[in-house]
């Protein structure tokens, strides 16, 4: 009988997937009014040209680079939005074996605090995917464009605003968090609506290349089949002012770390 073994290839190939997941704003932290009681703050913890650079691991081998940016802010329909970017490449030595380039879009409406549009470019290995998605939440639905679909348009049926899996990563900074409390959350992702929960398990100060940092370790647990339930466990270090500075998921065959290296916090 012959057995297979995972090649540091096949490895990277999982491990690509959860750094899209983690950095791509991946499917942590998503929205809809809180169902736990958490207090949401009246004044945006974040601003226009913040950016924020990670790279990601894994154990403690380097497998790529990562940002979230607020790009700048734009006149939507009439409306106020940010335009969030978030961006994940493989490293130089990764890119040999599977290279990553990838692109998601957000433009968040600054007053309702949700997705009006939403962009993924996907370009990972041989493997390509591109996604829009426009939302109407007045309307109660949504506009999705999908590279799978062959773009044939896609309507949606929304019961309310919704979050993107990127804007979603924002509208979490806004709460006020608390140890001990589980906050609610909600996003549309893939036509599909996912209920999250993140519970704020301890303060804890944590040191990484961007500085020293007191921060919240919150975990998120999906309630329908993911992969946070199915594949391993993750943890986010959120600055009081709710940055991220680490993020670990524990897998089956490791552990992946994203490490803030530098950041701008933009205007004020």
């Amino acid at each position: 009988m012959i057995t297979f073994r995972p090649t540091l290839t096949s490895k990277f190939i999982r491990i690509k997937s959860t750094i899209a997941a983690v950095l791509a704003a991946g499917i942590f932290f998503l929205l809809t009014p809180s169902i736990f009681g958490a207090t949401e703050n009246e004044v945006l913890p974040f601003h226009k040209g913040e950016r924020l650079e990670f790279n990601v691991y894994f154990e403690f081998i380097l497998g790529g680079h990562a940002s979230m940016a607020i790009e700048e802010t734009v006149d939507f329909d009439g409306n106020t939005a940010f335009h969030f970017v978030s961006k994940a490449r493989s490293a130089k030595a990764v890119d040999f074996f599977y290279k990553v380039r990838d692109r998601v879009e957000s433009w968040w409406d600054v007053d309702g605090r949700f997705s009006r549009r939403f962009s993924k470019k996907l370009r990972e290995g041989k493997h390509k995917y591109d996604r829009e998605v426009n939302y109407f939440p007045e309307n109660n639905y949504a506009i999705a464009v999908d590279r799978k679909k062959k773009n044939v348009p896609d309507t949606l049926s929304l019961q309310s605003s919704v979050q993107d899996v990127l804007s979603a990563f924002y509208k979490t900074r806004t709460y006020e968090l608390k140890v001990g409390e589980v906050v609610g959350i909600v996003t549309e992702d893939d036509g599909k609506i996912y209920e999250l929960q993140v519970h704020v398990l301890r303060k804890e100060q944590v040191e990484v290349a961007a500085g020293t940092f007191d921060c919240f370790v919150v975990e998120p647990r999906l309630k329908t089949s993911g992969l946070f339930r199915k594949q391993g466990q993750m943890e986010i270090w959120l600055t009081d002012d709710e940055r991220p500075v680490l993020m670990k998921s524990r897998l089956y065959f490791g552990r992946v770390w994203a490490k803030l290296q530098k950041y701008d916090l933009g205007e004020e």
